[in-house]
């Protein structure tokens, strides 16, 4: 069976959802391609959101919280209007594939399958997987044979949003198998080159690297114990990496930019301090590292972090001093940290991509 996995470039989780799900399913013998949704737009145009939905999120955190406030109760007639223009971009693509069904991780691919279904009758079964742990905006205006969601006690909030509650199905998030599966503490940092002692704190803020990410360097690194470490993950966030590293932090830091290991620096830290993206969290969460979340970007991510803090299965404060001080009480209560990770393993069992396959493939051994 082939599949077309449609993605939006808007930031590294929905290409990461994307490239599970094709690893899992063609290592299963099905055939996958992944599109960008944005291809389907003029080139200036996709560029143009891309570009600006980078840009509001690292240096106007608070304006793209507005935008998806506004966006939660009164989805823009002008979004549904451009997925329904492209359209019939989209039913051009399923031919040029040849594909057999179509799996969306972004809504805007979503609506825009949505509108080929209703204008040209395109009959291809259809599969959304959300990546936040809420119903986001514009989900329920599309049509879908199946909505795969992040936790089995989000399905109320998915119903109220307008959603078939018969068309749930309560899978997680997809991650890579390198973040479902889990090396020795020890072992991870002799491959990283990190200190084998102590114990390690992981700063990261996503591929983008927004927050303060360098107040939290520079405090962390005045309070942690000599013995500790502290490895700051900055992702394609140039400047941030190039401010830390004229800081002349002490060298129980490591700054680290863009990397392809981070599956294994979780492998390596006792506890990860993050926003709260839908990816990042749930690889944290398939690690079984206990989380502690920088509110960092309004809009979804308060979604995420609300249900997480809510629920136990991670912790916050309010500033980056506050922060600073949980990280280093969390880091004195080992009980404290290996209950957590117990809670984590028993809320999220298995990987998501599992059951996202065996939905498509009930018959599949």
């Amino acid at each position: 069976m082939k599949f077309l996995i449609l993605s939006c470039n808007t930031g590294g989780g929905h290409n990461a959802t994307a490239a599970a799900i094709s690893e899992y399913f063609t290592a299963r013998g099905q055939e996958c391609v992944t599109l960008d949704c944005l291809e389907f737009l003029p080139q200036t145009k996709a560029k143009l959101i891309s570009e600006g939905h980078v840009l509001l999120y690292r240096k106007a955190p608070k304006l793209f919280g507005l935008g998806y406030r506004f966006e939660e109760g009164h989805m823009p007639k002008f979004i549904l209007s451009q997925c329904e223009s492209y359209a019939d971009e989209f039913c051009q693509a399923v031919r040029q594939v040849g594909c057999d069904a179509v799996i969306n991780v972004h809504v805007f691919s979503a609506l825009i399958m949505t509108a080929a279904r209703r204008q040209f009758g395109l009959e291809l079964p259809g599969y959304f997987v959300a990546t936040d742990y809420t119903c986001s905006p514009g989900v329920a205006q599309a049509e879908q044979d199946a909505f795969f969601i992040p936790h089995a006690s989000l399905a109320e909030e998915f119903v109220q949003c307008g959603v078939p509650a018969d068309r749930l199905v309560a899978s997680g998030i997809p991650v890579r198998p390198a973040f479902c599966s889990k090396v020795p503490q020890r072992e991870a940092r002799q491959r990283l080159g990190l200190p084998p002692e102590g114990r390690m704190v992981l700063l990261t803020c996503g591929s983008m690297g927004a927050g303060p990410m360098e107040e939290l360097a520079q405090r962390l690194d005045q309070q942690l114990p000599a013995e500790d470490q502290l490895v700051v993950v900055c992702g394609t966030n140039e400047k941030l990496k190039r401010d830390l590293e004229k800081d002349r932090l002490s060298d129980c830091v490591r700054i680290v930019g863009f990397t392809r290991e981070m599956d294994l620096y979780m492998d390596a830290a006792d506890l990860i301090l993050t926003k709260a993206g839908g990816l990042s969290t749930t690889e944290a969460l398939m690690k079984r590292l206990p989380l502690v979340y920088i509110n960092a970007v309004p809009g979804c991510e308060t979604r995420n972090l609300e249900f997480m803090v809510e629920h136990g299965y991670a912790r916050t404060a309010d500033t980056p001093e506050t922060l600073t001080e949980l990280v280093c009480s969390l880091l004195q209560e080992p009980e404290t940290l290996a209950a957590w990770r117990e809670t984590l393993a028993q809320a999220f069992p298995a990987p998501a991509v599992e059951k996202i396959y065996a939905h498509i493939f009930p018959d599949a051994p």
